[in-house]
Order: C-alpha cells, then structure tokens, then sequence
C-alpha cells in the first residue's frame, strides 16, 4: 500500500510538471465522459428509474389492438372496462380515466386546466394517498353523485398559493360548483400524461362529447390502469384477458369494439417508454463512439510522452525496477488523468443537464428528473476507471516493454519512432477514422431522414395561422344546436377584425394526434355493421375550414351555409378513401354511411389528405362534416392573417368573449408550432446525434495532427537527408501527407464497413431514407478525409521547412 502511495504522488508531481499535456488530456477525457454522463442521466430518469408507485412492476396498462391495421394502445370501453372489472380473478385492482380541458372560474379572466375523470380504485392502484384530505368516497362515484374533486399539489400551489383553506372550498369548473375533497402529495407525478392533470373528478362515464348511447354501446375513449395480484403474471393477466374478451364478443355481438378488438396488457413503464428506447439507445451508442475517440487520442498522446520518458524509464528498471511496478506506475498516471477529466466531465454534464430538463417533457418523459444521482454517479466512475484502463493500459505495457540498452542508446541522441509503438499510433488513428465515419453516416442518415420529413406536405398551409381552443361546458351547451351556434357567432365577429383574412373552427387539429374514428359502410360495398365494418377518421369542420387551412379541394365543392339543418346530409372524403372505395370513379354524387346509425350521407366533395398524427405517417381515410349538421362542444378556432398574426390573440379573446364572457382560452399555438411539436423527438435526436459527429470529426482531426506533427518531429533527420539529396518541397510535402492519408483510406474503409452493419439498427429512426444511402455514406466519408487531409497538410507543411544543415548538425 505504501508502494502504491508513493506511485500516486510520483504521478501527480509528473502530472504537474506536464501541465500542457495534462490540460489537454484532460479537457479530451471529460468531453467523452461528460457527455457519457448526461446522456446516461437521461436514460436512466426515463428508462431505467421505476415509476414512482408503490411496487410498480406489478402495474399494467391494458388496451386494445386492432390487429388487422397493426393499431395498438386503443382506448377501452366502459363496457369492456366493468366486464374486465367484474370477471378478472389475476388482478388486484383496475381503474381507467380519461382526460380533458376543464374551464376554471378565476377571480380574473377564465382558465383552462388539464383535468381527468377517473375511476373509483384509481388511487388505490397507483397506491397513492391524498396528503389532505381524502379519494373519492363510492357515491360519488355514482351517478347524480355529489360534484367533488381531489386537486394536485402543483395546482394547489399555483392557484391558491398552498392555502391550507382550499380543502372544502367550492371551485366552478365548467359551470358547476365542485368541492374540492383531497390534495395529493408534492411526490406524485403522472408522466403518462402530459401535462399532467391538476384535476380529478369522479365518474369515468361521464363524457360530454360522447352521447349516452355511444358509451354504452362500446365506444372507446378510457385508458386502463391495473395491478396483479403479487402470485400472478402479466403472461397469466393476459390469457385471462383472452378469455374475457371472448366472452365479450359472444355476449356483446353488436358493440364496436366487439369483434376488431383483442385486449393488450402491458407492463405500465414499458407502455411509456417502448417507443422512446431506440431513440435513447442511438444517443447512448454515439456518446459511446465518441468517448472511445477521445481514449484513442489520449493513448496517442501517452505514446508521444513515452519516448520522451524512455532514458527515465531506462534508469529506473537499471536501479532495480521490476516491469509489474513499471506498468502500474504509468497505469496509475492514466488512472489519476482519467479521475481529473471524470471529474471535469461530471461538471460539464452537471451545468448540462439544466438545459437538457428544459426540453419539452413531451418529447421525453420524465426528462425532468434528469440528474447526477448515485446511480449515474456510480456509472461515471465505473466509465472513469475503465476509461483509465483501455487507454492507459497499452502505452504502459510497450513502455515497459522497451529494451533496457536501445532505451540509454536512444536516450543519448533522441529516438525513432520504429517498430511496434509506431503501428500501434498508427492503429488508434486508423481506429478513430473507422468510428469517427460510423458516428458522421449516422448523423448524415438521421439528416437527410429529417430534410425529407420536414418537406412532407401536411395538406395544409401552417404560416400566419393561429390556433384557439375551446371547450363548451356540457351545463351551459347541453344542446347540440347550442353548441354550433355559438361557433357561427364567434366566426362572424372574428371576419370583422381588420386583420383577419379567414377563420374556421375544426374539431380536431391536423398534427395534434387527436381523432375521433367511426365505423362506416361506403356506397358499392357490402355492410356488416358496427364493429365489422371499415374505420375512418371525422372531423367536423365549419364551412370556411378547407379555404382558412388552404387544404386543396380535388373534386366537388367545399360546405356552404346552405348544410345546415334540415338540408340534405353531405360529407367530404379525402384522396385516400376516394381512391380506395372509388377506384376510377368520381366519388362526387356517392353516399357513404356511419355504420351505427346508416343514415346516408351524400359526398359532395374530395380534398387533399391532411396529416393528423404525425408528418412521417402513412395517410388514412377521412371524412368531413358540417359542424352545423353535427355539432360538437370541443373546436378549435383557425384563424388566418396577412400581418403579424400573433397581435390577434387580444383581439381574437376579445370576441370569444362578447358571445361567453366566462369561458377560458388558453393553449393558443401557432400552426407552425403545431408541426414544430410534432417532429420535436426526430429534431432532437438528429441534433444530439449531428453534435456528437461534430466532436467525433474534430477529435480524430486533431488525434491524425498529433500523429502526424509527432511523426515529422521523429522523423526530422531523415526529412534533412532527404533534402540535403535533393528532395523538393513538394516531395517532401507530398510523402508526408501521403502517410496520413493512406491511415485515413484504411480507416474509412473500415468505417464504411462497420457502418453497413451498425446503420440497420437505425431504420426505425429513419422516414424515406434507407439506412445504406449511398448520399450519407459518401458525404460523410467526403468530409472526413477533407479534414483529415487538412490535419495531415498542416504538419507536412512545417516538414517541408526542415534545414538539412541544422538538422545534421545535431546528430
């Protein structure tokens, strides 16, 4: 022990002495070891730290699955939910909730918070208790039950200040007077939804944009929470789930989700996090590539201060030193460099990670929980002292190694850098080439993947057009014709701003990920009713929808006043459905029908297909009706301008509030943020992965300069010679970039290989892009040999400088 305290401060005083070399290593270490640590820190908060729920491996989500349009996480019905309720015997508890835009009355202006209705056990399976107060007491789960809440903490505190008073109070939401029964614990978080609700009510069948009949005839808008029973598996809830929806099927024939549906039930925190994992992995993996760029830098420059220790090291095994001391005094070097960076990088990654919780919890959740916790701690010195190792390890041994009597020969007039240590250089550069390609095909792929997705047309025209969304209370607009009333008055006051060149209202937003499907029976092909029959997405839009969006009409006409009440029932389908159900027809004149009603609507239109999920989604069929035919509470309001379209915001408040003073308009977006939100995950990984490539190319081009640099240096005597014989500049110049570039052809061609294996495992990640695209393999391989020609030049420029006189002079 007393040996290895001796090495250690040897170490530091030789550190010390090398401040330049050990600067450098350092800062090199802790860009590939802070960067480790944050991506880490990432992965950990949202893929490897458990839900915060009590023993939360034992929770479930349970969904449905159209199996035959490969659609998963379907919502359940009330229906499926109580015969799930009432036939389990795997599962301790079940719960389900859905969420809404609840209006809040406010001493000022109205606000919108995010609510949800749940179920009576849902506490009770995330096993969660208010802090104060109470859950929901049984009749209030029933229906005409009391009007009660239990509130958020965040909510506690941000609109009533933590005041204590809140419990019991009476708050008006959506036009009711609700009293507030609980306030749960600051610790409870629900990152499967976002934003998190504020609000819960009871009564999970109670939904205002769904009639009566349609929630008791299996319409699905619940999602489903369980725990099993601690002698249970999810294998054995899942077969159980089997059974039960067969049963359903027999005893509910006629329902919609009878027949398409079989019941899905996965772990909860894999339901979260299943889709973000590849992209988390690809981070992961680049920041990996990145940290064995800087170890083969490191190693190099190890290798460039031996020769310099070779006589110290000479008289060193001369007095006794045996080769094991030798190398773990130099790996104890490598150990304390890498402790120093480690440290650096954990700062580095800790001034990070602020800016890394900022980003949208949508596009990761749980991201917010990001940090330097014991965990990542323990990941980062685990990394240091590996880190420590591979590069340390190899200049230890060849160091060790050296012949005793060539070392005190070559110690006297300087040495060469011949045999093994000058291929093993030579083979970190060529390694560093090789990943340092991997990483920049990588970025290239996810690149041009993202070009092409951001020049996907959405079937619209997103620039200067505003988004307001509203929600009418089901006590205020019971009635339908109510409902679409107040819309017709809000869009002709908002015609009259000077600003305005259209408005509309649709309700549903194209890119929000929110649709409403129905099951249909087009013209010329045969009904088999609800469940059984085709699905398509509907929208109800107001008549000036397609001209304010800019969605192009193909066929036919768009709505008019005239499709109101009364009138003949009309809808327009997009290209996609024309082109499936009336193939070489005109789809104009056509009827189609709502399979649970089969009241026929006549198609008076066909309009270009419009992106409702996503940008990289394939299109699916759609159909549009006049919202005066069919109201709906929920729109949102489109509003078109010519100037500075976010000065409307006061003007546009100002008219919804002349028809209904006391409701909330919040969650206003422009259309251009809509579809920036909806490509914010591909954004983000193409970022990371394109900055990680931007370190990766500039530690191997700094990692060949050193090689190189270092070689014309050894080389000095010989270049004189060449020289004094006669060589011209350009021969010399000539040789020496010639040796860096021939590194660099061997290590792009490894590069290229590697990437031809490792670029598959990006296809996921990837829209309209294979991932061997010969545009991203030979780009990136372009601008890695330009700047390693670069690097190469720079030395090779100096090594035609040499003065043969006062080079020979010296030896």
């Amino acid at each position: 022990m007393r040996n290895i305290w001796q090495d250690v401060k040897f170490a530091l005083r030789i550190l010390r002495k090398n401040l330049g070399f050990t600067s450098v290593a350092v800062f090199t270490l802790a860009l590939g070891i802070g960067a480790n640590t944050a991506i880490f820190s990432v992965v950990s908060a949202v893929l490897l730290q458990p839900l915060p729920y009590r023993d939360s491996g034992r929770l479930l989500s349970i969904s449905q699955v159209d199996r035959q349009n490969k659609i998963i996480g379907v919502p359940v019905s009330h229906t499926k939910f109580t015969q799930i309720q009432e036939q389990n015997r795997t599962l301790e508890s079940t719960a389900a909730y859905y969420v809404l835009g609840l209006a809040l009355a406010t001493k000022h202006d109205p606000e919108v918070v995010i609510g949800a209705h749940v179920s009576q056990d849902f506490f009770d399976v995330l096993g969660v208790r208010p802090a104060r107060g109470r859950a929901f007491l049984p009749e209030e789960q029933k229906i005409g039950g009391p009007d009660v809440a239990v509130v958020s903490d965040a909510f506690w505190h941000s609109y009533f200040a933590g005041d204590e008073s809140l419990l019991g109070r009476t708050l008006t939401i959506d036009g009711k007077n609700v009293t507030v029964v609980g306030i749960l614990p600051a610790s409870f978080k629900f990152p499967l939804q976002f934003p998190e609700p504020g609000i819960w009510l009871p009564r999970e069948f109670e939904n205002s944009t769904l009639r009566p009949e349609q929630i008791q005839s299996g319409a699905g808008y619940l999602s489903m929470i369980a725990r099993f029973r601690a002698d249970q598996s999810s294998a054995r809830v899942q077969a159980e789930l089997d059974t039960i929806n067969s049963r359903y099927r027999a005893q509910f024939g006629s329902y919609v989700d009878a027949t398409k549906y079989d019941l899905s039930a996965t772990s909860l925190e894999e339901s979260l996090v299943s889709a973000l994992r590849p992209s988390l992995l690809v981070l992961l993996a680049a920041v990996g590539f990145v940290l064995l760029i800087a170890c083969a830098n490191v190693a190099n420059l190890l290798l460039a201060r031996s020769t310099g220790r070779e006589r110290e090291i000479a008289i060193r095994k001369a007095l006794g030193a045996s080769r094991a001391r030798l190398v773990r005094q130099l790996l104890i070097e490598s150990l304390l460099l890498s402790l120093a960076g480690c440290a650096l990088g954990i700062f580095l990654s800790s001034s990070l990670l602020p800016l890394v919780r900022s980003l949208n919890p949508g596009t990761f959740p749980r991201i917010a929980d990001a940090r330097v916790d014991g965990g990542v701690f323990v990941f980062s010195l685990v990394l240091c002292v590996l880190t420590g190792v591979v590069f340390g390890l190899a200049p230890a041994v060849q160091s060790a190694n050296k012949a005793l009597h060539s070392s005190l020969k070559e110690g006297a007039r300087g040495s060469s850098e011949v045999g093994s240590r000058g291929k093993f250089r030579s083979l970190l550069v060529i390694a560093e080439m090789g990943i340092a390609l991997v990483l920049m095909t990588g970025a290239g792929l996810l690149m041009e993947s993202f070009a092409r997705l951001v020049r996907v047309d959405p079937g619209f025209a997103p620039k200067n057009l505003m988004t307001f969304p509203i929600n009418l209370p089901a006590a205020r607009y019971p009635q339908p014709q109510k409902q679409a009333e107040f819309y017709r008055q809000v869009l002709e006051r908002l015609k009259t701003l000077p600003d305005v060149q259209q408005a509309s209202a649709t309700s549903y937003l194209p890119l929000s990920g929110a649709i409403r499907f129905v099951f249909f029976c087009p013209e010329g092909h045969v009904c088999q009713g609800v469940g059984k029959d085709p699905l398509i997405a509907m929208r109800q839009v107001t008549p000036t929808y397609f001209d304010t969006a800019r969605t192009p009409l193909l066929r036919g006409r768009v709505f008019g006043e005239k499709d109101a009440v009364g009138s003949q029932l009309v809808v327009i389908v997009n290209q996609t459905t024309a082109k499936r159900y009336w193939p070489d027809q005109n789809p104009v004149g056509k009827h189609l029908a709502n399979s649970r009603d089969m009241i026929q609507r006549e198609v008076v239109g066909v309009v270009a297909d419009v992106k409702f999920n996503t940008l990289n989604a394939t299109n699916s069929e759609e159909m549009y009706l006049p919202l005066a035919q069919s109201p709906w509470p929920a729109m949102t309001l489109l509003v078109r301008s010519g100037g500075d379209f976010r000065s409307l915001v006061p003007a546009v408040r100002a008219k919804i509030a002349e028809v209904d003073p006391t409701l909330p308009v919040s969650g206003i977006l422009s259309m251009e943020d809509v579809v920036s939100t909806s490509i914010a995950q591909p954004r983000l990984i193409m970022q990371f992965v394109g900055v990680f490539a931007g370190f990766a190319l500039m530690l191997s081009a700094v990692g060949i300069y050193g090689v190189m640099a270092y070689s014309v240096t050894q080389r000095k005597q010989e270049l004189g010679i060449r020289v004094a014989l006669g060589a011209e500049p350009r021969d010399i110049l000539r040789l020496v970039v010639a040796q860096g570039m021939k590194l660099t052809a061997i290590g792009v061609l490894l590069g290229v290989l590697a990437s031809l294996l490792l670029t598959r495992l990006l296809s996921t990640l990837l829209f309209g892009v294979h991932a061997i695209d010969p545009i991203a393999f030979v780009g990136s391989a372009l601008v890695l040999v330009v700047a390693a020609f670069v690097a190469c030049y720079l030395p090779a420029q100096r090594a035609t400088r040499v003065d043969p006189i006062v080079v020979l002079r010296f030896e």
